[in-house]
């Protein structure tokens, strides 16, 4: 009965400086800022007073990430790595990948190499990949179609 995506999202540390990557680095746009606490919040997270701020940004193609901050319960340290279970990513097609790579490193975008080449069966270049990871850790991927 599922109809279409919503939302992907992330846990933050600090969603204000979360905005300020996504936004000033990555280029998305906020769609809209929010703070919840209260029944309702705490029956969709499970959580007994639970107390969250967040933010939704994107591209404007229909798709929003959604960064979150607990305020309560506080947020553990983190620290998934890309193959554990319950590890996620989220994807985004970028035009040139080895400019964004060499200017978004600069930037606070934490690349875990640079972008790979993928060829087809006839050695044709069809488009590079790059896995890295947001200030926070979460698992960002850029692939550039050639």
């Amino acid at each position: 009965m599922l109809k279409s995506f919503f939302h992907s999202g992330f846990i933050v540390r600090d969603v204000d400086q979360a905005v300020e990557f996504y936004t000033n680095v990555l280029g998305l746009k906020v769609a809209m800022r929010m703070e919840r606490q209260g029944e309702f919040i705490d029956q969709v997270l499970g959580f007994s007073g639970a107390h969250i701020k967040g933010a939704f940004v994107d591209l404007g193609d229909g798709h929003q990430l959604e960064l979150i901050q607990y305020l309560s319960p506080a947020s553990g340290p983190g620290g998934i790595s890309r193959n554990d279970l319950g590890a996620a990513h989220v994807a985004f097609y970028v035009e040139d990948i080895d400019r964004f790579y060499a200017e978004k490193s600069q930037q606070g975008l934490r690349p875990i190499n640079p972008p790979a080449e993928h060829r087809d069966e006839q050695g044709k270049l069809i488009r590079k990949v790059l896995y890295a990871q947001d200030p926070d850790g979460n698992w960002l991927e850029f692939v550039e179609l050639l």
